[in-house]
């Protein structure tokens, strides 16, 4: 299930270059319930040890200019906007609160909100190529010797990228089901992956490596479904991981 919301902008939006916490904030702000907000911030989806929020979000896409000396980007015009979800109430309190309201303000700035739509592409095939809305990061964390935590990231050529990947599925989808999917087979690989597609991102305190591209994924259409609505990899809810299928 996902939102396709595009922004009329009257005047200028100037946004950090890394503003994917912005987004964050103002997707849990607009969904207005909050007994159902404080549940997805607070703890989500258990699976073992982890715990997933299981949405996802886009990049902005419009008319921009990147200001490098003041680590600024700045839209102008419209601005488009996806967002997705496994979980309807999300999707559905999101929708009914974006067309309540025809100006928002994002990081003090008012943008107007011009059109809300709902898309559920009904996934039938086994095999896909996808484009990344939002950068997809995969990493490992581990205990150094100091008992310092280390986080180790993977890019797309690494032979550990699609098996975290398939690993983190496939948890999100035990997370929300309660059970593991009949196919639980998942491959990924890079088709059109360039070093420019290296996203490195600022989030809160922490550095995330993530990557764009294209990419051809295998899987049951099941599976492939639920992917495109949680996202691919890790920290979802944080703006990373969501695709088109573009074939």
């Amino acid at each position: 299930m996902r939102l396709t919301v595009k922004f009329q902008l009257h005047e200028p939006l100037v946004l950090p270059i890394n503003y994917q916490q912005i987004l964050q904030g103002f997707i849990y702000q607009t969904l207005g319930d909050d007994e159902f907000t404080t549940f997805l911030h607070d703890a989500g989806y258990r699976s073992g040890k982890r715990f997933f929020k299981l949405f996802t979000f886009s990049r902005l896409f419009g008319k921009n200019k990147i200001d490098l000396k003041n680590k600024q980007i700045i839209f102008y015009d419209e601005i488009t906007w996806y967002v997705s979800s496994i979980l309807y109430p999300f999707i559905q309190k999101l929708c009914q609160n974006l067309l309540k309201t025809s100006v928002i303000h994002l990081a003090g700035s008012p943008i107007w909100v011009q059109e809300v739509s709902y898309i559920n592409i009904q996934i039938n095939g086994r095999c896909y190529q996808i484009n990344m809305l939002s950068p997809i990061t995969v990493y490992s964390t581990y205990e150094e010797e100091s008992g310092k935590k280390k986080t180790q990231f993977f890019d797309p050529n690494d032979p550990a990228f699609p098996v975290l990947i398939e690993k983190n599925l496939l948890k999100k989808y035990e997370a929300f089901y309660g059970e593991a999917p009949e196919d639980r087979s998942f491959s990924i690989k890079p088709l059109k992956v360039h070093h420019r597609d290296k996203v490195i991102t600022r989030y809160k305190h922490f550095i995330i490596n993530a990557w764009g591209g294209t990419y051809e994924i295998q899987s049951s259409p099941a599976l492939i479904q639920f992917a495109h609505a949680v996202g691919l990899g890790g920290k979802n809810s944080q703006g990373f991981g969501m695709f088109e299928i573009v074939n």
